[in-house]
């Protein structure tokens, strides 16, 4: 893969702003985008971008336990990004973040390139997590946790998916774009319920 699919990234994100929010919602209305980040990623950056989220939902008027768990999902999206991305040959990781406050609650979108075979068992892996109810999702996170499989400098075996499937209350949605060059686009969506 080129370094022009980093550019592609940002008429994808245009496109994907222009068709979200609800028909008809007035500028400046309680709903509509807080945050959109796209560019490439790196650990040093998330403590920015977290500062941002942070003062955008703010604003928004929700409640400080829903800041959390918008925070907390944010979190885990961005590192799953870090952990599992697409490596560019300049060694970079191309992310778009957008954090949109919808009538049906806050909504962390988020996409980046990976490999065709991380995608698919990223997609099967949220599959299994949206056929949980939340009981179910405790107990597989604390099995996880006790059986303590860790994958190097990638983390813990899927806590965070479990954590960010536990606080979202909904289904996790995940998309992915048709392959090109054995990596795809892929964008992970979740919605935080008051």
């Amino acid at each position: 893969m080129d370094n022009s699919k980093h550019t592609e990234l940002v008429p994808m994100l245009q496109q994907r702003l222009r068709s979200s929010g609800p028909e008809g919602t007035p500028l400046g209305g309680r709903y509509g985008i807080l945050l959109s980040f796209t560019g490439t990623v790196e650990r040093d950056i998330v403590p920015h971008l977290l500062q941002l989220a942070e003062r955008s939902l703010a604003t928004s008027g929700c409640s400080r336990k829903e800041m959390k768990r918008v925070l907390f999902v944010t979190i885990e999206a961005v590192q799953n990004v870090i952990h599992h991305g697409y490596i560019d040959p300049s060694g970079d990781i191309a992310l778009y973040l957008t954090l949109e406050n919808t009538p049906i609650g806050f909504q962390v979108h988020c996409g980046n390139w990976m490999a065709t075979s991380d995608a698919s068992a990223l997609s099967e892996r949220v599959a299994h997590m949206n056929s949980l109810n939340h009981a179910q999702l405790r107990k597989l996170y604390i099995e996880v946790l006790c059986n303590g499989e860790q994958s190097g400098n990638q983390g813990n075996a899927g806590l965070g998916l479990i954590s960010m499937a536990k606080r979202t209350r909904g289904p996790i949605e995940f998309v992915a774009e048709p392959p090109q060059d054995g990596v795809q686009h892929v964008t992970l969506t979740a919605t935080i319920e008051p």
